[in-house]
């Protein structure tokens, strides 16, 4: 009930108010997030797997057992892989974050991931009753792992971004500035100067941190493919891992063309 209670909260945006934010990432707990990532990643996988149970005789569990494993996996990988970029993109983007802090907010943010994923999972398990074309399947899936992807994404930059502000408005504030060291014929202070430069330099950053976000719906996509097969192609014997070959890109590319007769 723990575990639930943060991840509600969590979606429902209590975790990212400033004032929490101003005092740092300590109410954000890991291990919650991480237990019900794996949970909602286990669930997805079972709907992923329930293709090769329904579509073989006999029925292939043993794609349920790998798929169920799989998907909290390819996250948790993909959290490893792009951990440290991660850490050096945030300082880029200006915010004064230690490792745990950003430890924290990524785990956050593949919880927010996953609990995305999992929705679809009743919707994934109902088209593998009602269909066995196996590209409609693979398509579907890639479809909604973008989508939850993307969304996952966009609630960590609102969060570094929401972070940044808050500690700039938590910071004791400067001494006013004295009108005889001010400039221009309205009066401006000379530190709005270095005030402006400062939020150009935080613009760029969070183009550059951008940036990063691609890289890692990059890396995602790609583990994705080393870890497949994640549904089972019905002429194709189990097993936990295929050879490596030609890349994710390539092969969604090649499945649209099998779903439209190409």
């Amino acid at each position: 009930m723990s575990m639930l209670r943060e991840i509600d909260a969590l979606l429902r945006g209590s975790k990212s108010e400033m004032d929490l934010l101003a005092k740092g990432t300590d109410h954000l707990p890991l291990t919650p997030y991480v237990c019900a990532s794996v949970v909602l990643g286990v669930i997805y996988g079972l709907s992923m797997g329930l293709y090769a149970v329904l579509t073989r005789t006999p029925a292939c569990t043993m794609q349920l057992v790998a798929s169920a494993a799989k998907v909290p996996a390819l996250f948790l990988l993909t959290l490893v892989v792009t951990f440290p970029s991660l850490y050096v993109f945030s300082a880029l983007l200006g915010a004064r974050l230690r490792l745990v802090d950003v430890l924290r907010l990524i785990v956050a943010s593949v919880a927010i991931n996953l609990v995305v994923l999992a929705s679809f999972a009743p919707i994934t398990a109902f088209f593998t009753l009602s269909t066995t074309s196996y590209p409609f399947m693979k398509l579907l899936n890639v479809f909604f792992f973008m989508m939850a992807g993307g969304i996952g994404l966009q609630f960590l930059l609102k969060m570094l971004r929401r972070f940044e502000l808050a500690r700039t408005w938590s910071a004791p504030s400067e001494k006013p500035a004295d009108p005889a060291t001010s400039t221009g014929s309205e009066g401006n202070p000379a530190s709005a100067i270095p005030v402006a430069a400062k939020a150009v330099e935080r613009k760029a950053g969070r183009s550059v941190f951008r940036v990063w976000l691609v890289v890692y719906a990059v890396v995602g996509a790609q583990m994705g493919w080393v870890l497949r097969p994640f549904i089972g192609a019905p002429n194709l014997e189990f097993t936990w891992f295929r050879a490596r070959e030609a890349n994710i890109f390539i092969d969604v590319l090649r499945t649209i063309g099998h779903l439209f007769g190409g």
